[in-house]
């Protein structure tokens, strides 16, 4: 059962990465496009979305 845990838990983290990775570069998108003139602030956006987001297994 800790093994099936643990490939849960690994499998939920890859697919926040994933989702981490699209956002920042929608976000480098949006700068390049003159939307968003500091990518900082969509740096910001993103850590204050997932800060304080659990990990779900």
């Amino acid at each position: 059962m800790s093994i099936a845990l643990n490939e849960n838990y690994l499998r939920s983290l890859e697919e926040q990465k994933k989702e981490v990775r699209s956002l920042v570069m929608n976000g480098l998108e949006q700068v390049e496009k003159g939307r968003v003139k500091d990518f900082n602030m969509v740096c910001n956006k993103l850590e204050k979305k997932y800060q304080d987001d659990p990990i779900s297994n």
